[in-house]
């Protein structure tokens, strides 16, 4: 059974959270309270679990509530863990997270240990089942995202929106990629000892679904570079490598450094990869990512993409900065961190590093965008926009060997979405100088 200690020290973490500005795995990453592996792995869960479906806990919870009862922020937030581990967290015991939570509710244990029980009957009723099929509930409400986004969505998805909120809500696919072919079989067996559940991945036979990702951490394997944790989604941009090997490219947003090791896994032995980042800790990241991936042909730099003078080379990857919603299911408060000015902004920013960029390209060279969201504001329109400015440039070639349930018609781009490939939502085009 977890501790009350570890819920406690959720609860800590979720009042910082629900008080400030701060992203969730900052906070996470940052506090040292002692907990063993197992509870510093249940308050993670019961950490993410609460901020993932506090809106929706909100509703289900009010329907407990007096009007004259207006809970303090500590009181409701433990209505919120409990919401979140009676609904949506299986392995944990009721009568467990009532004890805890109501230990932790002080003067207000009574009110506590009374909502949470209404909320036991009412799963046990079957009434969960009936508030998540109810047309009159809405799907912000249902699947527990701001209204903003819901609407935002529907314009683009339609009928799809449900199986997309829905598909949001679950568990990430967790892969892994092969980096040494010839390693497939021990990497194979590894996860085999390891009792890690695998399978190829039907798209790419160099990526495998796996159980848990953990145990292959500190295992060699991962530490001297026969496979890398990275998504399928993120090959996109490699389907318009040169299929003749790469001389020299520039990666002008390469933190944390998997799309610069796509770049130096298809570089000629003569040739040489330029990575840059503005911020000099990440790229610091990269270095790291990219030595223990055993390449060494590449030179860093931190530099601002907006205003750096790139070399002249044939090939630039502008992996560029996003809202990142193609890995909302890895970020459980993405969605109530975001707004929707910061669309606005975004879009300005990816706008202005492709402005820079073109100035170095040469006549024949190629630009590659992308992002690691699936919203077509800052995906295909940002392309289109920069093209509407720059008649020097026009669509590059389409891809010839991605699968065809990457492709989007006769445009040369490429895009995952969750609900439709059951991996990461990513993009990535092409525009060439003529």
């Amino acid at each position: 059974m977890a501790s009350i200690d570890s819920r406690k020290n959720a609860l800590n973490i979720l009042r910082r959270w629900f008080t400030g500005k701060a992203y969730i795995d900052h906070l996470l990453q940052k506090d040292e309270h002692p907990l063993n592996l197992q509870s510093r792995r249940f308050r993670d869960a019961l950490v993410h679990q609460t901020i993932q479906w506090h809106r929706q806990s909100e509703a289900l919870i009010a329907q407990f509530l007096k009007s004259s009862q207006k809970p303090l922020l500590q009181t409701w937030i433990l209505l919120l863990m409990g919401a979140a581990e009676i609904f949506h967290m299986e392995g944990t015991e009721d009568h467990g997270t009532v004890h805890s939570l109501v230990s932790l509710a002080g003067h207000q244990k009574n009110f506590v240990n009374a909502i949470l029980r209404q909320l036991i009957r009412f799963r046990d009723a079957g009434g969960y089942e009936h508030f998540m099929a109810d047309s009159s509930v809405s799907p912000g409400m249902r699947h527990s995202f701001p209204d903003w986004l819901v609407e935002r969505w529907q314009r683009q998805f339609g009928d799809e929106l449900e199986h997309l909120l829905s598909t949001l809500n679950q568990s990430p696919v967790r892969m892994v990629r092969l980096m040494e072919d010839t390693a497939r079989e021990k990497v194979i067996e590894t996860l085999k000892d390891l009792d890690i559940f695998m399978d190829i991945h039907p798209d790419r036979e160099d990526f495998f679904t796996v159980s848990s990702i953990q145990p292959l951490m500190n295992h060699e394997i991962f530490t001297t570079g026969a496979v890398t944790i990275q998504d399928v989604s993120s090959v996109l941009p490699e389907y318009f490598f040169p299929e003749g090997g790469i001389y020299q490219a520039c990666d002008v947003c390469s933190a944390p450094g998997g799309k610069t090791a796509a770049l130096l896994k298809q570089t000629l032995p003569e040739g040489k990869i330029f990575a840059y980042d503005v911020d000099g800790r990440r790229l610091k990241q990269v270095d790291e990512t990219l030595r223990r991936l055993n390449f060494s042909q590449y030179i860093l730099e931190e530099a601002d993409a907006r205003n750096h003078t790139f070399p002249h080379v044939d090939l630039y990857l502008v992996d560029a900065p996003c809202s990142g919603f193609g890995v909302i299911r890895k970020r459980s408060d993405l969605r109530w961190r975001r707004h929707p000015e910061d669309l606005e902004t975004l879009r300005a920013l990816q706008l202005e590093i492709l402005e820079n960029v073109s100035r170095a390209v040469p006549p024949g060279g190629e630009i590659i965008y992308s992002t690691c969201t699936f919203d077509k504001a800052e995906n295909v329109e940002v392309l289109q926009a920069f093209l509407d400015t720059h008649p020097e440039f026009s669509w590059g070639d389409p891809p010839l060997h991605a699968p065809e349930h990457w492709k989007d018609g006769a445009l040369p781009i490429l895009r995952t979405y969750p609900h439709r490939h059951d991996c990461e939502g990513s993009f990535a085009g092409r525009v060439k100088r003529t």
